[in-house]
């Protein structure tokens, strides 16, 4: 088997990620690599995507070249600094490299030391990004856990050890609260995609229905990746207080369900999932643009009943209403932009199947039999996972059968005690 190292007569340049101004990080934990190892790239290109404490961040190609190693694998901790891969300047070939041991790879840029970090303030969680990962996908509350890595930041060895013993009640189960169940709509939707839900849910649920960044009251804000919505949302729980939550998603929203988990920075105690995507083909892959483009109302119906399997179920008025919210918000070129970014030529840009894999947590997923936007993605799900197939109900439950939508959030919850 071939081995990466260093070419005689060739220059080798680093790939690494250091601490942005003012920001404390210790590490940062590899998430994926979107090349191998010997593949060409261009200078702009995405090379890899790792996770700090506060977000996922995308490194890019500063050069045209080929990547000569990759020295981190994914779902492996580095520390700042330390070089993640290589890149070269020509192709390599079989047997003309030195092991990745005998390379003496160099940072870009000096390094300088990282600050120390100061001891937490205000009961603030000092964790690695990888153990903060591990805890949520395994709905451990990092609360109360003993840190044994500097000013008691919590590495991935002490997750493991809380994993391994008794398992307490979370802080919030301890006082008879149950966590909220976050609500997370689709493209082009907004908060009030839920309302009919949240009017169904048994006492002692609370629902929480944010917008997602670029949606509705988060209009101005727009992001054009799956990890920017997940850390937009994730910092706004955060300063909401909520630290611990069930969480739900629909379609876009399903995917930033999973993109949240994976950053780790809520304990997520369940997970449902409403046709969600980046977890197969997309249907009709002119249905986004479609929506985000329909500039009358009559244009907009039609892509709306597409949603449905009963045009019916569809509120009174509800393009005329959506098209003069978009008006108000003006954003629909932000909307554009995301739809071909998230979505281009009308495939996902993502495919979050093997972070379903992942889940741990109790797991439902929920599709319509007659969905004609997303088809039913069930082959990637985990065998502890409950999957439902809705009968006559389009890419909408929450539309088509709050109820039924209602009944099935509140039985994941109670599944997860």
């Amino acid at each position: 088997m071939p081995c990466a190292g260093r070419w005689p007569d060739m220059a080798l340049h680093p790939i690494t990620i250091e601490a942005a101004g003012g920001e404390y990080m210790e590490s940062v934990l590899v998430l994926d690599w979107a090349v191998t190892e010997g593949a060409a790239v261009t200078e702009g290109d995405l090379l890899l995507t790792v996770e700090t404490a506060k977000a996922a961040t995308e490194i890019h190609a500063d050069r045209s070249g080929w990547l000569a190693r990759i020295l981190v694998p994914a779902d492996s901790e580095a520390p700042v600094g330390a070089v993640l891969g290589q890149l070269s300047d020509q192709p390599g070939e079989e047997g003309a490299l030195e092991t990745a041991a005998d390379a003496a790879p160099a940072p870009l840029s000096p390094a300088e030391p990282v600050a120390e970090e100061p001891a937490p303030k205000g009961g603030r969680i000092i964790a690695s990004p990888l153990a903060r990962r591990i805890a949520a996908q395994r709905g451990l509350s990092l609360e109360g856990l003993t840190g044994t890595g500097p000013n008691g930041r919590i590495k991935r060895r002490d997750v493991e050890k809380a994993l391994s013993g008794p398992r307490p009640a979370a802080p919030a189960l301890q006082h008879g609260a149950r966590p909220p169940l976050v609500l997370l709509h689709g493209f082009a939707a907004d908060r009030s995609s839920w309302r009919a839900v949240r009017a169904l849910l048994p006492p002692g649920i609370e629902g929480h229905a944010p917008d997602l960044a670029g949606h509705g009251s988060r209009a101005a804000h727009p992001a054009l990746s799956l990890s920017d919505l997940a850390a937009d949302l994730s910092d706004r729980l955060a300063r909401d207080g909520l630290e611990e939550i069930h969480l739900a998603g629909h379609s876009l929203g399903g995917a930033v369900a999973l993109a949240l988990l994976a950053q780790g920075r809520q304990v997520v105690r369940s997970l449902t999932l409403l046709a969600p995507a980046g977890l197969g083909p997309v249907a009709d892959p002119g249905f986004l643009s479609g929506v985000a483009s329909a500039e009358t109302p009559a244009a907009l119906q039609l892509w709306l009943e597409r949603m449905v399997h009963d045009p019916a179920t569809l509120p009174e008025g509800l393009a005329a209403a959506t098209l003069a919210q978009t008006e108000r918000a003006g954003n629909r070129a932000a909307l554009q932009r995301m739809a071909a970014n998230l979505f281009p030529g009308g495939t996902p840009a993502f495919d979050l199947r093997t972070a379903l894999a992942r889940v741990e947590v109790p797991l439902r997923l929920v599709w319509g039999r007659e969905d004609a936007i997303l088809s039913p993605a069930t082959d990637p799900a985990p065998d502890h996972a409950a999957l439902h197939l809705l009968r006559g109900i389009g890419h909408v439950p929450q539309l088509e059968t709050p109820a039924l939508t209602a009944r099935l959030l509140s039985e994941t919850l109670r599944s997860a005690g």
